[in-house]
């Protein structure tokens, strides 16, 4: 078990070890090493939470995810679409530069006039 335990421990940055490591176990297959299974508690590194299930469902239970009740709509309550879009006029901001305007076309504009009227002779 020793052999198998070196390929769980440490970052493996060593190449040749990593290579040699495996090397090792490939050996003890083809020549009737220790070929018992690794128990899920002996092995390190592993991450804090599987989740494991039947199912998607199952496995959402597990971790105590339960389900979503996102709905994807158009409403303050729901979700926004993947392939949706908003219009600049319809994307609220706060005025700028003592500008009036609560849009992001309309501040666009505000901000657009004041450029011309800068720019001219």
């Amino acid at each position: 078990m020793t052999q198998y335990a070196r390929l769980n421990t440490g970052t493996h940055d060593d190449v040749n070890q990593a290579v040699m490591d495996i090397t090792v176990v490939e050996n003890d297959l083809d020549g009737g090493g220790d070929a018992s299974p690794v128990a899920w508690a002996d092995i390190t590194g592993k991450p804090t939470v599987i989740a494991a299930g039947a199912d998607a469902a199952a496995a959402r239970t597990a971790i105590g995810a339960g389900t979503s009740s996102l709905t994807i709509g158009t409403a303050a309550a729901t979700a926004a679409a993947g392939n949706h879009s908003h219009t600049a006029t319809a994307i609220t901001a706060t005025a700028v530069g003592g500008g009036t305007a609560t849009n992001v076309q309309a501040i666009l504009a505000e901000l657009a006039a004041r450029i011309a009227t800068l720019e001219a002779p």
